[in-house]
């Protein structure tokens, strides 16, 4: 009989089901078809009413920012975490006993920070031993809600996240630094650019940028493509619209009235194929996409960020000079052009190489297996 794993996550943005995906493809390339593997939304699964609430990330963050980011901060208190857990039980902890003991996991990854206290109370209800790993998937500032004690032990992606992990309670001998985990076909397929854009009817020689806002499509994207137009930017442009559509649909509409090669997408799980295609990109400083992009070895101008979970990346690509940072349309295009036309961009690539962690899926699954 096969043995079970089990994700935990929860579609608040798109990043921590990208990470229960990456981890279940980083299993089947090690074991492939020896492990039942399932995904499970928490809140959707186990309370409607506590759904309800995590629904709201997506327009909370799309147009009100500061507002999560004193939310955020608010919660990062041991005592107002206590009140929360406490006040949840009664909407999910039932559930998500019962969920345990009907699926019977041999082990328990958990990918979002708002259920891994509920998790470890619930396995404890269910009557099994169940190993329970937590998966952080902001690779430097963590909020205290990941951390668990609980747990059999958390995986970080920087030297900061351990120091955070150990601040909050965990214990250093569960603590184990392997990095972001990202699908494995950003370090097993191959990254020849010219190839991959003829292969895309692109221009194979044309310096190619990637424009995207996470899955929300945040960070001034077309006032970006705008300003290309503006300082006459010699380059093509591949837009990442997420789930904007109304950004989707007006790039579509005013395709014609610019002069440089302009492909758009809505939300696509071909970011791979894409980043393959790009030689940088410009984005928002989500966790995962700055690995992946870190894993293409792509030099990064960030444009955007959410208070709290994510100023902690901005200060990593700055701080490892990785990439640069601007919120000005103006000055994200004087960077481009400025980085193509110094030694700079050689020097980001270089500093990308040092800092990238393309394997920590593969490396993280490796820790899982241990537990089975």
């Amino acid at each position: 009989m096969k043995k079970r794993i089990l994700y935990l996550y929860s579609d608040t943005g798109g990043g921590h089901r990208s990470a229960a995906t990456a981890l279940m493809r980083a299993v089947d390339h090690l074991r492939k078809d020896m492990f039942e593997q399932e995904m499970i939304d928490v809140f959707a699964a186990c309370s409607g009413f506590l759904n309800m609430f995590a629904k709201l990330y997506g327009p909370v963050i799309q147009y009100s920012p500061q507002m999560w980011g004193q939310l955020y901060y608010w919660l990062d208190d041991e005592k107002k975490l206590e009140a929360l857990e406490k006040m949840s039980r009664p909407f999910i902890l039932k559930e998500l006993t019962a969920l345990i003991q009907g699926k019977m996991p041999d082990v328990i990854v958990s990918v979002h920070p708002m259920i891994n206290r509920l998790t470890v109370r619930a396995i404890k209800q269910s009557g099994k031993k169940t190993p329970f790993v937590i998966v952080i998937t902001d690779p430097v500032t963590l909020h205290r809600a990941w951390i668990a004690p609980g747990a059999d032990f958390v995986v970080v992606g920087t030297h900061e996240a351990k120091e955070l992990a150990l601040k909050y309670g965990m214990p250093e001998e569960k603590i184990k630094i392997v990095g972001m985990p990202i699908d494995p076909k950003f370090f097993l397929e191959d990254k020849d650019k010219e190839k991959a854009r003829k292969m895309d009817k692109l221009d194979p020689k044309l310096f190619t940028v990637l424009l995207m806002g996470g899955g929300e499509g945040a960070g001034k994207l077309y006032d970006i493509i705008e300003e290309m137009e503006e300082q006459k930017i010699k380059a093509q442009l591949i837009v990442i619209a997420g789930r904007n559509k109304s950004l989707e649909r007006k790039i579509k509409r005013n395709k014609n009235k610019f002069s440089f090669p302009l492909r758009v997408y809505g939300f696509t799980d071909q970011v791979h194929e894409i980043m393959a295609e790009s030689d940088l990109i410009i984005t928002k400083a989500g966790p995962g996409t700055i690995a992946e992009a870190l894993a293409m070895n792509l030099p990064i101008i960030i444009t955007s960020w959410l208070p709290g979970q994510e100023e902690g990346n901005v200060e990593f690509v700055v701080r490892e000079n990785i990439g640069r940072v601007s919120k000005d349309p103006k000055k994200v295009v004087e960077i481009v052009k400025e980085l193509r036309e110094t030694t700079e961009f050689e020097e980001l690539k270089k500093n990308i190489a040092r800092v990238s962690r393309p394997q920590a899926a593969v490396d993280i699954a490796h820790e899982i297996f241990r537990c089975l």
